[in-house]
């Protein structure tokens, strides 16, 4: 019972819609000339310009993973599918905005480090990992991942699993997964390139991307190439902003960021059921950190800046049929590099004598082999094992490099039984086991490296969910499923540049999600969704706060397991066309996070209320206008309390024309209202922006 973010899908005469909005709110000090990529692309987009959004032929399926509510469903069981066409349409140019529109999505932002994040139901990147094609694509040393840093212009669609996710996903899935799918070239040519440019409120440059998709498929083999780049310079803070000692307003302090990205792709498919595909993937980034603008006393000022932020990714995906059964096969090696640069002011001069610079170099091997068996014409069993190991090497300026090495194993079953016409049962096993191989100490006092005490975790993981046909486009799903997380590398070992202590005895995560679901057309071309949902999560790890002097305070901070903790949420939807030539998506979300250990710690970064709604005009064949706003209700942003972000509501406005030629022009306002608000409290987000934009198809 999939929830489709996909406006066309619904359309009686589907809407050619356009572009993308400028990548970030930011601007740059040197001049506008001096931009020779972006000034070309926007020559180039005013000869002609037409966005082409993916469509089903030009999906990578081989990337998929999906519980499938029957043997011959072509649909996943229990997801939310954002389409190329929706981001698109709403401006989505990174993964963690495209998220935002997905009923039970809140963004977030962990603000000390700049990095772009969301939480799925309560449960943060760690516990919903992030594929890439069905392939994990997570940092090795804390589970966290910039989404800032992943762009959507090369995806086809991305699927969010909540709770009951397929158990081929593999380990850590305590909450979820996100996988993000690439494209695939269903024509012997295709291809588009498209480019923006963003301004600040008071009407100055700060920022501009580009991209370009192009792909052949000569039947026997395909090759897919894409490449992108996003520059921003700044973004300006609403004027309604008071300095603070971290940022005096206007534009924002150290909130540049650059980004680029290619990603080749070779297939070969030998024959109807055959497929073989090899992915490379290089994206090199560049950032700064806002320092803390807010008005807690005791929150640290940080001066940060990343001088890169590379990932690195190749794999291999096969699918290979053995009559009616498939042989799948995934391997892949990725490779995660960031440098950090710490400063002791915030004019970016003087560095602090101890640890001014620290570097991560970190990989991933790892492969899946799964078999897909159909047993019976009502009756499919997939079985599925992975294989995973992640390296940690980290050092600071003048210190020996450190290594962390964690292998991990999964076993899982999966199986699809129908069980009459209209009912289908899935259930699903797993077991998953970690352990620690390297890790590594170092005392900067004695300069000597030492092993810390080494720990190994395992999990049993289990479910099982019901759909019932209630008509032809009414379905009904109730399910149950059992997950787990295991601690990462920097939640048991990390000092934390010397405000931590490490815990290597942190236990598993563990989450029982109960979920009850409905889904039908209310028009044919308007599709609604309801679903109740409750948590129950165990050994849940958090930041503490104790009573030490080892960080040169009277506290210092610690990963820990809280206990228990409780979610409990609903979530409501609707999408399609409401009216003639009047698309609808909304999406609206309650979520009650509470924690039940009874210790007055506060869960952080989920609001209680979380709406996206957008609407879309096409006043003629030519012209279409869109309005769309996200509200969220306060939530806190320490575990402590004394930091919470307030409830706002940000609305945004675009206009796009198309001319008789193909040519498709967009230009709209982000933060219309130029509202002060913040995902982060102390970290305020970007004030009114104004942005320009095209896309070509070759």
């Amino acid at each position: 019972m999939p929830n489709n973010i996909n406006l066309s899908k619904y359309r009686k005469s589907p809407a050619d819609s356009a572009g993308q909005r400028g990548a970030g709110t930011s601007a740059r000090q040197h001049p506008f000339l001096r931009r020779p990529l972006a000034l070309f692309l926007a020559a180039l987009g005013l000869a002609t310009a037409n966005p082409a959004a993916a469509g089903d032929d030009q999906v990578f399926a081989l990337g998929e993973v999906r519980v499938v509510a029957t043997p011959d469903d072509e649909e996943s069981l229990g997801s939310t599918r954002i389409d190329l066409e929706s981001m698109r349409q709403n401006n989505r140019n990174t993964v963690g905005t495209a998220l935002e529109m997905a009923p039970g999505v809140n963004a977030s932002r962990f603000g000390a480090r700049n990095e772009q994040t969301v939480y799925v139901r309560g449960f943060d990147s760690r516990q919903v990992p992030l594929f890439v094609d069905g392939i994990p694509v997570y940092v090795p040393y804390d589970g966290y991942v910039d989404l800032a840093r992943f762009t959507t212009f090369d995806l086809s669609r991305i699927e969010v699993a909540k709770g009951f996710s397929s158990m081929v996903y593999g380990p850590n899935t305590l909450g979820g997964a996100i996988n993000l799918i690439s494209r695939r070239p269903g024509k012997a040519f295709e291809g588009e390139v498209g480019g923006g440019f963003s301004f600040d409120s008071k009407g100055e440059n700060n920022g501009y991307h580009g991209y370009t998709n192009v792909g052949t498929n000569q039947g026997m083999w395909y090759a897919q190439f894409s490449a992108s780049y996003a520059d921003q310079d700044y973004y300006r803070i609403p004027d309604s902003y008071t300095a603070t000692a971290g940022e005096d307003g206007g534009k924002r302090n150290n909130s540049y960021s650059s980004d680029r990205k290619y990603n080749l792709k070779l297939g070969l498919t030998p024959n109807a059921t055959d497929e073989y595909a090899i992915n490379y993937i290089n994206q090199h980034g560049t950032k700064g950190t806002p320092p803390y603008a807010g008005s807690v006393a005791d929150v640290q000022l940080r001066y940060w800046q990343w001088p890169y932020w590379d990932k690195e990714s190749i794999y291999l995906l096969t699918n290979t049929a053995i009559g009616e059964h498939r042989i799948k096969f995934r391997a892949y090696h990725d490779i995660f590099r960031n440098s950090l640069s710490i400063y002791s002011n915030a004019s970016y001069t003087t560095q602090p004598a101890k640890s001014p610079r620290s570097w991560y170099d970190d990989y991933t091997d790892g492969f899946s082999a799964e078999g897909d068996f159909r047993l019976a014409a009502s009756n499919q069993l997939k079985v599925a094992y992975h294989f995973k190991e992640d390296v940690h090497r980290e050092h600071n300026l003048g210190e020996p490099i450190r290594r962390f090495r964690d292998q991990t194993q999964s076993f899982n079953i999966e199986d699809v039984q129908q069980l009459g016409e209209r009912l289908s049962l899935v259930t699903g096993l797993g077991y998953d086991q970690r352990k620690t191989l390297d890790a590594q100490d170092y005392n900067s006092t004695t300069k000597v490296i030492s092993d810390f005490r080494k720990a190994d975790n395992d999990a049993t993981n289990a479910q099982a969910g019901l759909l019932y046909k209630v008509s032809a486009s009414g379905r009904l799903q109730a399910s149950i499923a059992q997950k787990s997380r295991f601690p990462t590398i920097k939640e048991r070992y990390s000092y934390r540049l010397g405000t931590g202590i490490p815990n290597a005895d942190l236990k598993t995560e563990e989450a029982v999600h109960y979920e009850l679901g409905y889904s039908d057309r209310i028009t044919s071309s308007l599709l609604g969704e309801v679903r109740i949902f409750h948590s129950d999560i165990d050994n849940l790890i958090q930041q503490v706060k104790v009573p030490s002097t080892a960080c040169g305070s009277t506290t210092c901070l610690q990963s820990q397991n809280v206990s228990k903790a409780s979610a409990d949420g609903l979530e409501l939807s609707l999408n399609g066309e409401l009216l003639r030539n009047v698309d609808i998506a909304t999406s609206y979300s309650y979520l009650d996070r509470r924690n039940r250990s009874g210790d007055g710690l506060f869960l952080t970064d989920t609001p209680h209320h979380n709406l996206f709604a957008a609407l879309t005009w096409h006043a003629t064949g030519a012209l279409a206008l869109s309005t769309s706003v996200n509200a969220m209700s306060r939530r806190y942003s320490s575990s402590d309390g004394k930091q919470i972000a307030p409830a706002f509501a940000v609305a945004n406005l675009k206009a796009s024309y198309r001319f008789a030629n193909g040519l498709t022009l967009e230009a709209g306002i982000s933060n219309l209202f130029d509202r002060l608000y913040y995902v982060a409290e102390g970290y305020p987000e970007a004030g009114r922006t104004y942005f320009t934009q095209f896309n070509l198809p070759l």
